[in-house]
């Protein structure tokens, strides 16, 4: 798995969920969900997979929105079936929201109560994908003022500032 978020890890505990959503490269077409559930403690089949897949884009739609960019719709359904699917419940003791389902289920249920619980304390919205639409890969926001846009600076905010660049300067010639 690229390491492209070393820079902007985030945080423990949000760090579990970016490195969950990275489970995928957009841009080269890779994946590694198998293995981060394996990770987990967790063998997941077909259909778990998939349904891992719909969570994990979700959230990322959720991060894409935190960069002030347009989603897609239908995110909430999918997170709310995952979240009953987890069985997510309160444990008073520790206090924190915990997954009473085991297999993909819970893996997907500790993913989500670490997103509520970060959504609850305000450091959420620093989690964010990248506004490359080819990548959104997902990086922590440390700026002061929130307003990082890529996931690198070297990488896609490079690309897409010459893009930018040149369709300008076409513009004008033409």
């Amino acid at each position: 798995m690229p390491r492209y978020d070393l820079p902007k890890a985030a945080p423990q505990p949000l760090r579990h969920v970016q490195l969950f959503v990275n489970t995928i490269d957009l841009t080269h077409e890779r994946e590694w969900l198998a293995g981060w559930l394996e990770e987990q403690g967790v063998r997941p089949t077909a259909a778990a997979m998939r349904r891992a897949r719909e969570v994990r884009k979700a959230i990322r739609e959720l991060l894409y929105a935190n960069n002030r960019q347009p989603g897609e719709i239908g995110r909430y359904p999918i997170l709310k079936r995952a979240a009953d699917a987890a069985q997510l419940s309160l444990d008073l003791r520790v206090p924190e929201i915990v997954p009473r389902a085991s297999g993909v289920d819970g893996a997907l249920g500790r993913v989500l109560a670490i997103v509520y619980t970060a959504m609850q304390d305000g450091t959420f919205g620093r989690l964010k994908a990248c506004r490359n639409h080819d990548c959104r890969w997902a990086f922590y926001d440390y700026s002061k003022n929130r307003s990082a846009s890529w996931c690198s600076m070297q990488l896609c905010g490079n690309r897409t500032k010459t893009r930018a660049y040149r369709r300008r300067h076409a513009a004008t010639r033409s």
